[in-house]
């Protein structure tokens, strides 16, 4: 874990896994932290691995919103 020596926020996390065919690295920077109902969030962040990159970005947060229960509901087959 990388933190920001100014505001102590998380800006880089790296993880190694093992596998068959050795060690493999999960590197997953954080930007643009966002004060969410009080907790600083990262709104932006991007994951990069052996063979590829993913990168997500949040426009909006609410937290504690009510979910439905019917939204965890098993789907009628």
């Amino acid at each position: 874990m990388c933190f920001d020596a100014e505001t102590g926020l998380l800006v880089r996390l790296v993880r190694y896994t093992d596998s068959p065919v050795g060690r493999l690295v999960t590197r997953t920077d954080y930007y643009e932290y966002r004060e969410v109902a009080g907790v600083k969030s990262p709104s932006r962040w991007t994951v990069r691995w052996l063979s590829g990159r993913s990168a997500f970005e949040l426009t909006e947060v609410q937290p504690n919103v009510p979910i439905a229960p019917a939204r965890f509901s098993q789907p009628n087959l």
